[in-house]
This record gives structure tokens, sequence and C-alpha cells, in this order.
């Protein structure tokens, strides 16, 4: 997992106004602090999001002090997606964290050359772990699947010290013709008249 940089600064004012001023308003929390409400720069936090992932391991700068902390959770407007808040928890060297980590599929463009598509069920798993070998995301690369195929938590590729929280056998997703979806609902809206 890379590390990005972000400067943390308190927090006196309500999350609109912060919002209004051009910062994210945000906590930062962890064993040995209280929950500190913070604001972080609007452009510099976009830009981490950008280049890392939604759940990206970040050194704080706070009050010229550097201390490592993941972005645990990232609240956004569900229309225009703009970032409403975020929570960012402290981690020291070697402590266990569960988080939600993305999947993200490669190779969809061989499945669709073979008039396949892949029907996602889950796009992130929850995980516990040490945040230094916590990954930003998880890849599958779909591309030599054929019909009927399903992929499973257990096929992912992770670190033996990582504990899974969802069962190894749950359908991450399943490779499908290109056709059967719209058929279905093609079925689907044919009853429904």
């Amino acid at each position: 997992m890379r590390v990005a940089t972000l400067t943390v600064l308190p927090r006196n004012e309500k999350g609109k106004k912060a919002r209004r001023e051009g910062f994210i308003p945000g906590v930062v929390y962890g064993r040995e602090i209280k929950t500190l409400p913070v604001k972080f720069v609007k452009r510099e936090f976009l830009k981490v999001l950008r280049e890392h992932g939604e759940r990206p391991r970040v050194k704080l700068v706070m009050a010229n002090q550097e201390k490592m902390a993941l972005v645990k959770y990232v609240d956004k407007e569900p229309i225009t997606g703009e970032i409403l808040h975020a929570d960012l928890q402290l981690v020291a060297a070697g402590q266990k964290i569960t988080c939600d980590i993305p999947i993200r599929f490669t190779g969809r463009e061989k499945l669709k050359s073979k008039g396949l598509i892949l029907q996602v069920n889950i796009d992130s798993i929850s995980i516990t772990g040490e945040a230094s070998i916590i990954p930003e995301y998880f890849v599958v690369d779909v591309g030599d699947k054929n019909y009927g195929d399903v992929v499973t938590v257990e096929d992912l590729n992770i670190h033996p010290e990582i504990q899974i929280d969802d069962p190894p056998e749950d359908a991450i997703a399943v490779i499908t013709a290109a056709g059967e979806e719209a058929s279905e609902e093609g079925t689907e809206s044919d009853a429904a008249n």
C-alpha cells in the first residue's frame, strides 16, 4: 500500500461551513486520542483519493507531527458525489485493523470478445490485518474465465497474515452471456405489460 501525505487542520466550525469555505470536514480517531474534529483542503484530499484509491493509508501532518492513518470512511452526497465528511483512523506500527477493501476486475474486454460479461455481486470485502500489509485494493483478472465461472473470495490473492471476514466461498462475480442479462430484463418488462 503506497502512502500519501495529507495536511490536517483543526476544525471548530460545523461541517457545512467548512465545506462552504472549500474544505472537507472530518474526524481523526485512534487508540491514544479522543476523536478530533478536523478539516482537509478539498483539492489535496481529492488528489489523494484519485491517486491512491478510496481507502488509502496516509501520513497525516497534524500540528507539525506526522502520524499514520487510514481513510476509513468517506461520506458522499448520493446525487452529486460531493464528499460531505471523512473519517480517518490513526494506526500504530503493528496495529491490526479491520476495513473494507475494494475489488477491481481486469480482463473485461477479453470476456466481451467471447460474448460474455462480468456480473459483479460484491465490490469490496472486509479484512483484518496489520495496516502495513493491507492493500489499497484487490485485483482479479477475469480475462481467462468462461461462461458460468464463478469468482469467489477464495480466488483473491490475499496475504497469508490477513484474515478475511467474509466466507471464502462467497461469490464475488459470475461470468454470464452478454445476451442473458438483456433477455431477462426483456422478459420481466414483457411480464409487467
